[in-house]
C-alpha cells in the first residue's frame, strides 16, 4: 500500500473512531436526560451530530449501543491498570490503583446517575441491566481475575481462584460509602473519604493471599 493510501485508510479510520466516540457520547447525554425507554435513535442521532442511518451503522441496535457505553467506560477504567501490570511487579500499588479508579468511576455522579437509572428501567427493560453486568461488572472482574492468575503463577500470591477473589476485591470497595450514594444519603464524594477505604481492602486482600511459608 502507497504512503497516499496508507494516509487516506488512516483518515478513514479516525473518522469512523470520532463519530463512533459522538454517538457514544450523545447517546450517553439522552439516556441519562430521558431514560433508556424513552430515549429514541432519532434524539441521539441528533445529540452525536449524525444521521439515524450512522447510528444504526455503527451499533446496530439501541441495547448494542448501551452495551458499548458501558463497555468504554469499563476501558477506561481498566486500561490505565493493564499498563501498570506490564511495568509494576509491586502487587500492592497495582491493586490499590484499580481500587482507587474503581472508587472513582462508581462515586461519579454521571455513573451513578446512569447506575440508578439502569435499576430503575431493568424489571422492563431486563437486556438493560445484562448488558450492564456482561460490559461492566464482570468484565472488571474478569480483568482483575487474569491479572491475579498470573500474580499466583509467580507466587507473589496464592490466589486458588481468581475469579472469585477479584469479585471478593471489588465487593469489599462496594461498602456503605457507595450504599450511602446509591441511596442519596450523601450527595458529594470525598475522595479523602475513600483512601482509607482502598488502603484497608488492598490490606486484606494481600493478607489473606499471602503464599504460607514452606
Amino acid at each position: 500500500m502507497g504512503q497516499a493510501a496508507a494516509a487516506q485508510v488512516s483518515a478513514n479510520d479516525g473518522a469512523l473512531s470520532a463519530k463512533r466516540g459522538a454517538i457514544l457520547t450523545g447517546a450517553s447525554e439522552i439516556f441519562l436526560n430521558v431514560g433508556y425507554g424513552a430515549a429514541s435513535m432519532d434524539a441521539i442521532a441528533q445529540a452525536a451530530g449524525v444521521s439515524k442511518q450512522t447510528v444504526y451503522a455503527h451499533f446496530g441496535a439501541k441495547d448494542t449501543l448501551f452495551e458499548a457505553i458501558i463497555q468504554q467506560k469499563c476501558d477506561d477504567l481498566l486500561a490505565p491498570a493493564s499498563a501498570m501490570e506490564e511495568d509494576c511487579r509491586d502487587v500492592a500499588v497495582v491493586l490499590r490503583d484499580i481500587a482507587e479508579r474503581f472508587i472513582n468511576a462508581i462515586l461519579s455522579p454521571e455513573n451513578m446517575r446512569l447506575f440508578r437509572a439502569i435499576v430503575g428501567e431493568s424489571t422492563r427493560f431486563p437486556e438493560l441491566a445484562e448488558a450492564f453486568y456482561r460490559a461492566g461488572p464482570r468484565k472488571a472482574a474478569d480483568g482483575l481475575a487474569a491479572y491475579l492468575e498470573a500474580v499466583n503463577e509467580r507466587r507473589e500470591l496464592c490466589v486458588a481462584n481468581p475469579k472469585r477473589s477479584a469479585e471478593l476485591f471489588f465487593a469489599m470497595l462496594r461498602n456503605d460509602l457507595y450504599m450511602r450514594r446509591v441511596l442519596g444519603i450523601d450527595r458529594s464524594f470525598d475522595q479523602n473519604e475513600a483512601a482509607p477505604l482502598v488502603d484497608q481492602a488492598v490490606r486484606a486482600f494481600i493478607d489473606a493471599h499471602r503464599c504460607e511459608e514452606t
